[in-house]
């Protein structure tokens, strides 16, 4: 795999982060880096020219995804939201037979029943999202140990949504209330974060605690149980795409999706046979 192509990989991981969901787990999975990334975040020290170079690109592609591409990408959901969803769509279908043959290739057979259960629990979330509940940081009532706390929770809810794919760390933040607070660090790192650094520390402590624990439960069940590991990541992945499907009435906008849906799916696709 050329440096090139894993930033370019990268720079996808890091818009879909932001967009409601959108797991950029997904992207890393149907992209053919998600084990790697595992891999060389628990073995960084193992070798770790390999390793961190690796990591570094497409860290790097992340960024610019999450940070510059970021106000590209939510200017084109706002303003073609049923193209944008539906190209989403496209690149996630498109990639489903390859989780299912990447199972097959280890000599192991898909979990269905695991399979369906997080199928249920993607689909329960984005329901879940419908209802919302909040967390209300500037309730004047609350302690600032009460909002580190809070923050502290979001971050790590946050840190699911980054590391098993199929889960969107953004629809978990709609859940909690927290969407609109995290993406405005992200399209204004530098002005916006400074004014907000009180709130953004607990934040990137329960995000950086999350990735840690995740990690290694993550790492053992891909040594251990792979098809299961594998199985979790499908349900997932399948159970993200109804939040993506628009809910509206057919239109030239929708037939244009449909289309760009077909485009991502074959490029999708054969990139990853």
């Amino acid at each position: 795999m050329s440096f090139f192509y894993l930033f370019l990989i990268g720079i996808l991981i890091g818009t879909a982060m932001i967009i409601p969901g959108v797991s950029g787990g997904v992207i890393a999975v149907i992209f053919g880096v998600y084990d790697k990334m595992i891999l060389s975040l628990t073995n960084l020290f193992k070798n770790f020219k390999k390793n961190f170079l690796f990591l570094f690109i497409l860290a790097l592609g992340i960024l610019i995804g999450a940070i510059w591409f970021s106000n590209i990408m939510m200017f084109l959901y706002k303003r073609h939201e049923i193209i944008t969803k539906l190209s989403f769509v496209g690149l996630i279908l498109g990639g489903v037979p390859f989780l299912f043959k990447t199972i097959k290739d280890k000599g192991k057979k898909p979990n269905y029943l695991i399979i369906f259960l997080t199928f249920f629990i993607s689909f329960f979330l984005w329901y879940l999202s419908k209802v919302v509940f909040k967390i209300d940081l500037d309730n004047e009532s609350n302690s600032h140990i009460i909002n580190f706390i809070k923050l502290f929770l979001a971050g790590f809810i946050y840190s699911v949504g980054k590391v098993v794919p199929g889960v969107s760390g953004s629809l978990l933040l709609i859940i909690i209330g927290m969407y609109e607070y995290v993406l405005l660090i992200f399209a204004h790192p530098i002005t916006y974060g400074l004014s907000q650094i009180c709130k953004l520390i607990p934040f990137l402590i329960g995000f950086i605690f999350g990735i840690i624990i995740l990690l290694k439960v993550i790492n053992y069940l891909l040594k251990k149980h792979f098809e299961i590991m594998y199985s979790i990541i499908i349900g997932f992945v399948i159970g993200s795409i109804p939040a993506l499907i628009p809910i509206t009435n057919f239109s030239l906008n929708y037939l244009i999706g449909l289309v760009f849906l077909a485009l991502c799916f074959t490029l999708s696709y054969k990139l990853m046979k």
